[in-house]
């Protein structure tokens, strides 16, 4: 790993040169809403934002819908399945929450089960990480070690920290010191303790906090709150928009679509959300029919300290409390639950 003061005019000019290369994407937009988006130049970034509604990771590694075969009958039937991607992408300006974001997937399409469509957007990504400047009013990413700065690079190939009119530039990956090859000054212990403050700086900012400690034994002793039923009655409408902006929700369903003659068709994989009435329906109906029932599902999904993973299923990014139309606050649920 190096550690190095870049001007940003001259870090900006590295990255435009990538897109000979790469396919080249990064947090643009002002007026309304900051997005990441395919970019044709630097000129066109926003780094100074503070959120967007959708991650990096489930937009362009975990893609929200995706063809996995194709398949047509004529003396017999054949199946086709797309070329695994090989295209290169740099992904810029990607947060910690976000970056732990696309760790918390790697677990689930890299896991027992290896998908090859993400493993091959994965390997193929370069992904330059940024500590924040600012919080969300929503972030609560220091209540799980999720941000606002990342923790020793795991993740991402690069490491940005603001520096005013320089980037402290850490180079994480072996292909990233290979990559990037501009010089600057040499960061030592003067401008990692001027690191520590910037961090300590955004840290003062975060209002919303929540002591995710023991709430596995927590939650399962209160699988009847009253915060569950209340919460579903007066506020949720079962929108589903929760599910969509949170960066670690990985759940998808499968279909198939067919020519009219049911010669042809194509077989999809698009992103499910719990909160659907028809999430996991069998035969018998919803195992969660209750609204109240499905609310609990995702909140303790992702608050749940252990999780799925042994790690907690949250980054803390607030996405779902600020894109809920009703202002539900999972933080808020929590903390009734342990005041209890």
């Amino acid at each position: 790993m190096t550690k190095r003061l870049v001007i940003k005019e001259a870090f900006f000019t590295w990255l435009d040169s990538l897109r000979k290369d790469y396919r080249l994407f990064g947090p643009a937009g002002r007026e309304i809403q900051t997005a990441f988006r395919e970019i044709s130049s630097s000129k066109e970034l926003t780094m100074g934002y503070a959120s967007t509604m959708l991650s990096p990771g489930k937009l362009f590694i975990y893609k929200p819908k995706e063809e996995l075969f194709t398949f047509r009958a004529e003396k017999e039937i054949f199946i086709d399945a797309p070329p695994v991607p090989g295209e290169k992408q740099a992904i810029v300006g990607v947060h910690p929450c976000d970056t732990n974001a696309i760790l918390y997937l790697d677990r689930t399409f890299l896991g027992g089960y290896r998908d090859p469509y993400y493993e091959a957007r994965r390997k193929n990504s370069f992904i330059i990480s940024l500590n924040c400047s600012v919080a969300s009013q929503n972030c609560f990413c220091s209540s799980v070690g999720s941000g606002p700065f990342l923790k020793a690079g795991e993740g991402c190939d690069i490491l940005l920290t603001d520096f005013d009119d320089m980037y402290l530039v850490e180079t994480i990956s072996r292909r990233a010191e290979e990559l990037f090859n501009l010089k600057g000054k040499k960061a030592g212990r003067k401008e990692m303790e001027i690191k520590s403050q910037k961090e300590m700086s955004v840290l003062g900012t975060i209002k919303k906090k929540v002591d995710v400690g023991g709430l596995d034994r927590l939650f399962k002793e209160n699988m009847n709150h009253r915060v569950w039923q209340r919460t579903a009655e007066e506020r949720c409408l079962s929108c589903s928009n929760c599910v969509m902006v949170c960066p670690t929700c990985f759940c998808y369903n499968v279909v198939d679509e067919s020519s009219i003659d049911l010669m042809s068709g194509r077989r999809l994989r698009h992103l499910d959300a719990c909160q659907d009435m028809r999430f996991a329906e069998v035969s018998g109906g919803n195992f969660r029919q209750q609204r109240a029932a499905r609310l609990r599902q995702f909140v303790t999904h992702k608050m749940n300290q252990t999780g799925q993973y042994g790690v907690i299923g949250t980054v803390g990014c607030g996405r779902c409390i600020t894109w809920c139309p009703t202002g539900i606050d999972l933080t808020e649920m929590t903390k009734e639950i342990q005041g209890t």
